[in-house]
């Protein structure tokens, strides 16, 4: 999501694998696929041209820029600007004549030159030996360490989540001694492949693993601990890691690797409710409704209950009846517990319209937050309460994505349980959940990416059946609920931004959804083999087959050809036209570009066949994630906005609105706040402690803007932050005070109906979690708005 896009190839010379004869060769190619000056996405193309597959390969190079993301692949290690890259879990063999492509981003751009001294290296397989059966497994003895571990230091792993091919987990180092470490060292041997970590260091050869302290974690006073999270490829066990060693000394490494509860707990029953199978939710009228409650396993019950937002009321009367109150149309959850047995139950309640028709979405400016199925994710919502430390929010949103082969419905025990277990689990928290749903480029994506993908009628053909079950999977988990869709976020704006041409001259093989037999030659309409007929009968598939989806397609800030649609656009982005043009002027210019990139958008068929709304996001980095100099001079920043550039951005979404016709939905909005917030922490009693501007603690000013906050800063901070040079009645300075009061009544103005945050790629800042990166300010911020929500018109 970058203003300008700029394609380079290098081609490097067949490079020959080491573990090959010497007539084997392999061809890699690098390529920036795009480019902003600031930050760019590049990619680099095994292609199998020799005579054999090539297993377990690794690529190495060196390359100035900094590596902050990657896709396809993992970082086995880093030392300086050296790379070693080697393969996921799915591509670890190169079959004969196919091309493995790994993508990544990093800063700075402006990359002139591809990386350095490349080597690749495989291993061919051995010859395939006759079929017999398999010897039954040999379990080794195991042998106790010679040293005994070491007792000052505590080491444990938590697993906090699982997906087909990998897992999520948290590493936790406490400080047993008297004494304080001050850096620290973590090895072990590690069956597994880390494939990204955070709040740490690592490199990985082979199975040797060291983790070294961050900057800001290495102090580890006594009792203190430090936890470091990481992703790996595989299975977590406690067999996966060996031979710990803390700054030279042994340790043991403790193991849990239990992740979320299963859906619709059913410890407590609810009588008229589960018949006789685990309710996720139900649905009442406004007004009030009793259930006997009782446990599965006959015993004495002490029950409480609390609902998670106003929408419901609940209390436990006597004999263990509940009794639930529908004050609102809308959604809740309710959490049921029982003191004397310690179980806990969630279930969704659904209240009905005062005319008895069922809610749809919300009648007031709804707040949504990113949020994955991991056990942190969940026990964050879960942990709901009276006042200012609730959790409430009215939709979540998640990424189905990975292209149609090895995308979305792999990642689970069975084909599409991603989307199935959000939808139970969203509807158990009472929450809308909405899909993003991103499936033309299988991994990193690009101008050539997505035009090479939609002209490929095979890829094609698999893409309408993955959208396909999507959708059964919606109708069979949701089939009178709204459900909601952002379809193919920055397609559209790759092809505005470089095809130089409208999408109804783009070949694309929509015949593909005929001869895969999602729909019908002669029965459904005939969409031609363009672009805009692709969008056309995806929109028309999609209110065909499921009616309740609440569906629109992603726009594009910076989806302007070079030199603009009707002004040249700064190299900064289009927000900042008023920089240089002036207020009035700029925000002028800015409608007028938002209205020609707009059109372009419709014209490709966006607002055919049913579409529901329309949306944009900021960027997919926190401010000073994207710019770590935007910190203490954010006036020369792309993404650290003041409050003007935010209302040009409400200029862009308010042209949006008008030009389609449809409600806007804001999506992947950051969550790191500026700094030095004055705001009380429910949590603490104080003030929220500013963030680090280090790895997930990092500055935006997005979440001050639409939420409202007083903050304090000096310098060229406060000159930057306390301009107003559109008379915002909302912004008010005092010395070193400055205030932006909240501006969810102007989004709301601009035509806004749901305003959805989350952290994006690399390191961004989390919202959500156990605990929140943000120390909950956000959560807290969101809490403060539903006090008064503004309605919308």
């Amino acid at each position: 999501m970058f203003n300008r896009m700029v394609f380079r190839k290098f081609t490097v010379a067949p490079l020959l694998l080491a573990a090959f004869a010497s007539q084997m060769y392999a061809s890699v190619n690098y390529q920036t696929s795009s480019d902003c000056g600031s930050g760019f996405n590049g990619q680099i193309a095994i292609v199998n041209d020799t005579g054999s597959p090539i297993d377990n390969w690794t690529v190495s190079f060196d390359f100035a820029p900094s590596i902050t993301s990657i896709w396809n692949g993992v970082i086995v290690s880093q030392s300086g600007t050296h790379y070693v890259i080697g393969p996921a879990s799915w591509n670890s063999q190169i079959a004969v004549g196919t091309t493995v492509t790994i993508g990544f981003g990093g800063a700075p751009g402006n990359i002139t030159s591809p990386p350095q001294n490349l080597a690749l290296t495989g291993t061919a397989p051995p010859p395939t030996p006759p079929v017999t059966p398999p010897a039954p497994p040999v379990t080794p003895p195991v042998t106790p360490p010679v040293t005994p571990p070491n007792a000052t230091v505590g080491v444990s792993v938590v697993q906090t989540g699982q997906w087909n091919g990998g897992f999520g987990a948290n590493l936790t180092i406490t400080n047993n001694s008297s004494t304080a470490v001050n850096n620290w060292t973590l090895s072990f041997n590690f069956n597994q492949t880390i494939a990204s970590l955070w709040n740490g260091n690592y490199t990985q050869a082979g199975s040797a693993v060291s983790v070294t302290n961050a900057s800001w974690n290495g102090a580890l006073a006594p009792g203190a601990n430090a936890t470091v999270g990481f992703n790996g490829n595989g299975t977590l066990s406690a067999a996966s890691a060996t031979n710990c060693m803390f700054n030279g000394s042994p340790c043991t490494l403790s193991f849990s690797t239990s992740v979320a509860p299963p859906l619709g707990q059913q410890s407590i029953e609810i009588s008229t409710v589960d018949n006789g199978s685990s309710a996720i939710w139900f649905t009442i009228p406004q007004g009030s409704a009793t259930y006997a409650l009782s446990l599965a396993n006959p015993g004495t019950a002490n029950f409480g209950v609390l609902a998670s937002n106003s929408h419901v009321t609940a209390s436990i009367l006597s004999n263990n009846t509940l009794q639930v109150t529908g004050v609102s149309a809308g959604r809740a959850s309710l959490k049921i517990t029982d003191s004397v047995s310690g179980v806990t139950r969630f279930v969704g309640v659904r209240v009905r319209n005062a005319d008895g028709t069922l809610p749809g979405m919300p009648n007031y400016l709804s707040i949504g937050s990113v949020s994955e199925d991991t056990t942190d994710d969940l026990a964050f919502w879960e942990s709901f309460q009276p006042g200012a430390q609730n959790k409430q929010v009215d939709i979540r949103y998640i990424y189905l994505n990975g292209g149609p082969y090895i995308g979305w419905d792999t990642w689970g025990n069975n084909s599409g349980d991603r989307a199935t277990n959000y939808i139970r689990n969203s509807h158990m928290l009472g929450m809308i959940p909405f899909f993003v749903y991103y499936n033309i480029p299988a991994g990193g994506e690009s101008y050539p990416t997505d035009l090479g993908d939609v002209q490929d009628a095979v890829y094609m053909a698999a893409y309408f059946k993955n959208l396909q079950l999507a959708l059964n999977i919606i109708n069979r988990e949701s089939p009178d609920d709204v459900v909601g869709m952002v379809l193919e976020p920055d397609f559209l704006g790759y092809l505005a931004q470089n095809a130089g041409q409208p999408a109804s001259n783009i070949a694309a093989m929509t015949h593909a959804i005929y001869t895969s037999g999602v729909l019908t030659a002669g029965v459904d309409p005939a969409f031609p083999d363009t672009v805009a007929g692709m969008v056309q009968a995806i929109n028309y598939l999609i209110s065909k087959t499921s009616p309740q989806v609440y569906f629109g397609w992603q726009m594009n800030l910076w989806a302007s050809p070079a030199g603009g649609w009707t002004t040249p656009v700064p190299g900064k982005g289009l927000v900042h036209l008023t920089e240089t043009a002036g207020i009035a002027q700029g925000r002028k210019l800015i409608a007028g570009e938002a209205a020609a990139i707009v059109n372009y958008y419709i014209a490709a068929g966006v607002l055919t066949n049913g579409a529901k709304f329309a949306s944009v996001d900021k960027y997919g980095l926190d401010a000073t994630g994207f710019e770590a100099s935007a910190r203490n001079d954010p006036a020369d920043s792309y993404w650290f906005w003041n409050n003007d550039l935010w209302q040009n951005y409400l200029v862009f979404v308010s042209t949006m609105h008008k030009t389609t016709g449809l409600p806007v939905i804001l999506w992947q909005l950051p969550v790191g706040h500026i700094n030095d917030s004055q705001a009380a922490d429910p949590y603490t009693g104080g003030l929220f402690p500013s963030l680090t501007d280090n790895n997930r603690a990092l500055e935006d000013s997005s979440p001050t803007f639409f939420l409202g906050d007083t903050f304090q800063t000096a310098g060229a901070r406060n000159l930057y932050f306390s301009s107003n040079l559109g008379a915002d009645p909302k912004v008010t300075a005092n010395g070193d005070s400055i205030t932006w009061g909240s501006h969810m009544s102007d989004t709301a103005a601009a035509g806004v109906i749901s305003v959805l945050f989350g952290a994006g790629v690399g390191a961004s800042t989390n919202g959500i979690g156990a605990p929140p990166t943000d120390n909950y300010w956000w959560i807290a911020a969101v809490q403060n708005y539903y006090r008064q929500v503004v309605p919308l018109q």
